[in-house]
């Protein structure tokens, strides 16, 4: 019999459908996780995918039927009782939505295990999504009913306060990056504007759209190349014919990451003037790569954009403010190096190790 602590993981989603959070995931699971004996128990989703699967280091159970919508539900009432058959000394849910609903009702079944929640969602504190019912019915009860609550910005540890966590029992672990990953001596590519991100409402593409229209009145050569895929896809692509910007805006769709920091490290000016982020992690690859990046003044990217030190931070929604920006940086080779040398340095304090040993520490205390 094993004398490991038995570890188990909630993330409603994990490989292939990977975003900021899952990249935590990932993370304790290969750093972590063989020091334990450690579970992954996410949705399924596509019936094609194994519901058991043995990585070595990390067990993984899916469960739900393999339809996306309807597993995302599932996942909330599933998870726990798997989790309570194979008795756990400790779980951890990350993301404070169907993992944190698995969380809180696994108190109820299995109170023996240690529980702890990563808060991950800057998007959930909309006024919209506060309106669904599941999220509302849940909401206090996933921040309180966890042993401890970490969460990986100051804007969602004041939230968690808010909400009656106990400051002794909250702890700040963002997410991180391997320095390893980011590409060495890049050529630049004159003129050419990022945005990495889901195409999605949260991430405001069509206001980074209506201010291109402006920079191009200064720069018409400059090229913007947005990175991912999502569900406004159809509505960029018809902005983008309706202004004319075809020959200057690129639609990459989804890439692999290590195509994601190449491309990056190929621009001078990162922008992604989102409505709702709960870190950002696309900022501190942008300054990783040694790209100056342009953010809103939301969640918490004011935690890794310092404004006029490694950065600029603007006001969301604000298209005249975004094409300012990005005009500024362009013309101002100084400006836009000086905020680059200062972001490299930022992004320092955001290497994987020393996150994932505070987690750890967590675990063991």
């Amino acid at each position: 019999m094993s004398s490991k602590k038995k570890l188990i993981i909630f993330s409603a989603f994990y490989e292939p459908y990977m975003s900021g959070a899952e990249q935590m995931v990932k993370q304790v699971l290969e750093r972590i996780g063989p020091k334990y004996e450690t579970t992954l128990v996410t949705g399924l989703y596509d019936s094609k995918l194994p519901r058991h699967d043995d990585r070595g280091g990390f067990e993984i159970i899916r469960v739900g039927i393999g339809h996306k919508q309807i597993d995302k539900i599932l996942y909330v009432f599933l998870a726990p009782f798997v989790a309570r058959g194979l008795k756990p000394d400790i779980v951890h849910a990350i993301m404070e939505s169907y993992a944190g609903g698995a969380l809180a009702i696994l108190k109820y079944i299995y109170p023996k295990a240690k529980r702890i929640l990563t808060l991950q969602s800057g998007d959930l504190d909309d006024d919209e999504k506060q309106k669904v019912f599941y999220i509302n019915f849940f909401w206090k009860a996933i921040h309180t009913l966890p042993n401890i609550v970490t969460a990986i910005s100051t804007a969602l540890a004041a939230r968690a306060e808010r909400l009656g966590v106990k400051q002794e029992n909250l702890f700040i672990t963002p997410n991180g990056l391997y320095f390893d990953d980011v590409p060495q001596n890049v050529q630049k590519i004159p003129g050419q504007v990022i945005c990495v991100g889901r195409l999605s409402w949260e991430k405001a593409h069509n206001n980074t759209l209506d201010a291109w229209v402006e920079v191009l009145k200064v720069f018409p050569e400059a090229k913007l190349v947005f990175v991912g895929e999502g569900p406004e896809r159809e509505k960029i692509e018809k902005q983008i014919s309706d202004l004319k910007l075809g020959d200057s805006v690129t639609l990459t769709g989804n890439v692999t990451h290590d195509e994601v920091l190449q491309k990056m490290s190929e621009s001078e000016v990162f922008v992604c003037p989102s409505l709702a982020e709960g870190l950002g992690n696309v900022f501190i690859e942008a300054q990783a790569c040694g790209v100056t990046p342009i953010g809103t003044r939301v969640g918490g990217i004011p935690d890794i954009i310092r404004h006029e030190e490694n950065g600029l931070l603007i006001e969301p929604k604000n298209s005249s403010q975004i094409a300012d920006s990005i005009i500024r940086l362009l013309k101002n080779d100084a400006l836009r190096n000086k905020l680059r040398s200062k972001g490299l340095e930022t992004s320092r304090k955001f290497e994987w190790q020393g996150i994932l040993e505070k987690i750890e520490g967590i675990y063991e205390k």
